[in-house]
């Protein structure tokens, strides 16, 4: 009772009572202000944190000291009637000091904790530094009255960003990260701080018959009006205007006069309905949705028929016959590209198309050459930077690959492309922050692209961060369902089973079956499920059923079916006929990949040319293995050679799954102590694939031995805080519900 009155006495629970009520609104006051200036909702939760933090401090000081009107003194004594000096003293002040260095520091952590949220949480990962005359060109407006013409605008706004480019005097930002943020409701200061430009050029496209009305303004980066000027012209002046835009911009841009360049003809036309098929053809091709390409080939053939001599649906075409996988046709892209460049030698498509069909083809040199160039001409064309990685890595000049990508990504750093490249890069140089902050980036856009959720599980997935790709998993079914498409919801298939949630895996997959298409089984999703412990019947069930199919006229519908069946068929043991299929899968590959002169046998180095590597890897183990089991000596040898190679040419760091492949590639070649060594720097990365070794029969004979039990046991050991977390997580939330729930409102706005 004693310290309960010397409470009271010296007004502690006044001022506790003060503080509670000051403090909670603060935080209300926050909790309505913070919003409204972009912070991030974790930035309430550190000041909720300070509150708490300095409350003992509060109390510290009320039980020392009162606040009166003669300034802060000491409490006074037991008995009031008792003569004291209140006076403060020198170790008053220093405890006064003491607690007012914990209270700064207390709040300072605290503001620092929500400017790292501010620079790096993933509502404002698309921030960025901006550079010095940097520029980004946004969608004009479509006002015709029709609004399936939205290509015409697009392509004025295309023109308008590339002759910008060209003129060498603007850091011009390419249209893939401005154009995502069409019709959004951000402000210009927003977009501008998201794309890092210091310039935004916004305008609206009118067509009234046979003439057009453009507008166009610019903003500078606070979103203040600098410049606008409107354009009435005929239609058969539309490239004049564009280069009028793009001479006036400039010149308020850097206070001077840029002319602009003129054009060669190829690159122009004087036939609309050509320059409008064309526009649709490139409209088609960067939608990629339904049937585009048909869509996309159709309208550059009308385009070409209309007036042979406009060299850009050449290339648009060329473009579209490399984006179909390989084969004879590339050699039409080719001979395209050369078409366009008859027309218009200085087309930077046209170069960037000849460059990637040269490498393709084999002729890295040439096709780096030509992709230089392309860069040259235009240094926002985003899609070269990605094209000229593959013939420079095959040349061994990584280092210029990975600058140009790191090129790219500053003239595009929103570009899908570029930063899906990058961050695999990153990924295998052992630079997990930096991979997973590049796809951080799009989920900051009004409309992030569909499978950037994916990309986000495969990474996830890769290091062993199981509960963050579940996470990831659920985002990519949200948006396939809102999206209205076929629900995604295999990598929840395999993101359960990696944690041993079988029953988990097994409900999804029942729906991915479900609610999927398939003329044949999905065998791939099929395999991947039963290579983590679950599924195999159902493995079995859809091998069979491919057995009737591979006997088909028609090798090239069947090459993806035997290559996972043939996996499929060794997983379950059976193999003999699991090597016999990897075989017929790999002749077409091979045959499309060299149709003048297809390789009579398996050929490693012409399958990882063309492949990435880790696929050529993964098809030479299963081979090496099932080679083994059935006693083919010189099979077994050749795949062990080429495993040995690309052990040797692996580069570390990297990442988890990687590290876990090089393990198997020893075990295979009988080095156990290697096996175990690239296993335990897979653990210090968080490597947790407990259930994808446990149930591997590579890997039979490795998982008793004494030595590689510790390591096992850590990684099921991680495997289970992980599966911890996701367990909670989805008690707390049942995520089942919430995707039925998707699927009736779907379902009943269709």
């Amino acid at each position: 009772m004693k310290l309960w009155h010397e409470l009271r006495r010296r007004r502690v629970f006044r001022l506790a009572g003060l503080y509670v009520v000051g403090a909670w609104l603060v935080i209300q006051v926050a909790d309505i202000s913070f919003p409204a200036w972009e912070l991030p909702d974790t930035a309430i939760r550190y000041l909720f944190i300070a509150a708490i933090a300095c409350f003992p401090v509060a109390l510290i000081f009320s039980w020392f000291y009162d606040i009166t009107p003669q300034g802060i003194v000491r409490t006074e004594p037991t008995d009031e009637g008792e003569s004291a000096d209140l006076r403060l003293k020198r170790a008053d002040y220093v405890l006064l000091a003491a607690l007012l260095v914990v209270g700064v520091a207390i709040v300072i952590g605290s503001i620092g904790r929500i400017q790292e949220e501010i620079a790096t949480g993933p509502g404002a990962v698309a921030r960025a530094e901006k550079l010095a005359n940097s520029i980004a060109v946004l969608p004009f407006a479509n006002l015709d009255t029709r609004p399936d013409t939205g290509y015409f605008s697009d392509g004025i706004t295309e023109e308008i960003l590339h002759r910008l480019s060209t003129m060498g005097v603007l850091r011009v930002l390419a249209s893939t990260s401005s154009f995502a943020f069409r019709d959004s409701d951000e402000t210009p200061a927003s977009i501008s701080d998201k794309l890092g430009v210091r310039y935004l050029l916004q305008g609206s496209v009118r067509r009234d018959g046979d003439y057009v009305r453009i507008t166009a303004r610019l903003l500078d980066e606070s979103g203040f009006q600098v410049w606008s000027d409107r354009f009435d012209r005929k239609l058969e002046s539309i490239f004049v205007i564009q280069a009028e835009i793009a001479g006036k911009v400039s010149s308020e841009v850097l206070d001077e006069i840029v002319p602009p360049q003129e054009l060669p003809e190829g690159r122009t036309t004087e036939n609309m309905d050509a320059y409008n098929a064309y526009l649709k053809g490139r409209a088609y091709f960067d939608l990629r949705a339904g049937n585009w390409k048909e869509q996309a080939r159709a309208a550059f053939d009308r385009a070409i028929e209309l007036d042979p001599g406009f060299a850009p649906p050449y290339a648009g075409k060329a473009a579209l016959v490399v984006n179909t996988g390989f084969g004879p046709h590339w050699e039409e892209a080719r001979d395209l590209a050369f078409k366009s460049l008859e027309l218009d030698p200085e087309l930077p498509l046209r170069h960037a198309v000849l460059g990637l069909t040269l490498a393709v083809l084999g002729e890295d040199e040439r096709g780096v050459e030509s992709l230089r160039r392309a860069i040259e001409l235009d240094p926002s064309l985003a899609i070269a930077y990605t094209w000229v990685a593959l013939p420079l890595s095959r040349l061994g000049l990584n280092e210029e690959a990975r600058a140009l990508q790191e090129r790219g990504l500053e003239i595009d750093r929103l570009n899908p492309v570029l930063i899906r490249n990058a961050s695999e890069d990153e990924s295998h140089r052992g630079n997990f922050d930096r991979a997973e902050n590049l796809l951080l980036r799009l989920t900051g856009l009004p409309e992030p692209p569909f499978w950037t959720y994916y990309e986000l599980w495969q990474l996830y997935d890769a290091w062993g961060r199981y509960a963050d790709a579940i996470d990831a998993a659920k985002d990519l079914a949200r948006m396939s369902v809102r999206a209205g498409s076929a629900p995604s919801v295999d990598s929840l298939v395999l993101g359960y089973a990696s944690l041993g949630l079988v029953e988990d895996a097994e409900h999804w997959y029942a729906v991915f079956r479900a609610e999927g298409e398939y003329e044949e089984p999905p065998l791939a999703t099929a395999y991947d499920l039963s290579s983590l412990g679950a599924g195999l019947d159902r493995l079995r069930a859809d091998l069979d059923r491919a057995e009737t199919l591979v006997s088909g006229d028609d090798p090239d519908e069947i090459a993806n079916l035997l290559a996972y069946g043939g996996l499929g068929w060794i997983h379950i043991g059976e193999p003999e006929k699991g090597a016999d299929w990897l075989e017929r899968a790999t002749v077409i590959f091979q045959r499309d990949m060299r149709p003048d002169n297809p390789p009579d046998g398996i050929d490693y180095a012409l399958l990882e040319a063309y492949w990435r590597t880790k696929l050529v890897v993964h098809l030479a183990q299963r081979l090496a293995f099932a080679y083994r089991l059935t006693g083919n000596g010189p099979g077994m040898q050749q795949a062990q050679r080429f495993l040995e190679q690309a052990s040797a040419r692996a580069a570390l760091p990297t990442h988890p799954q990687h590290l876990e492949s090089l393990a198997l590639t020893w075990v295979l070649l009988g080095d156990a102590e290697s096996a175990l060594a690239y296993l335990r720097e897979a653990l210090e990365l968080g490597w947790a694939n407990y259930y994808g070794i446990e149930n591997d029969p590579a890997w039979a004979e490795t998982l008793d031995k004494p030595e590689f039990q510790a390591v096992f046991a850590e990684a099921k050991a991680n495997n289970d805080r992980q599966r911890a977390i996701v367990e909670a997580a989805d008690a707390e939330h049942d995520f089942r519900a919430e995707f039925e729930r998707l699927l009736s409102v779907n379902s009943e706005s269709q």
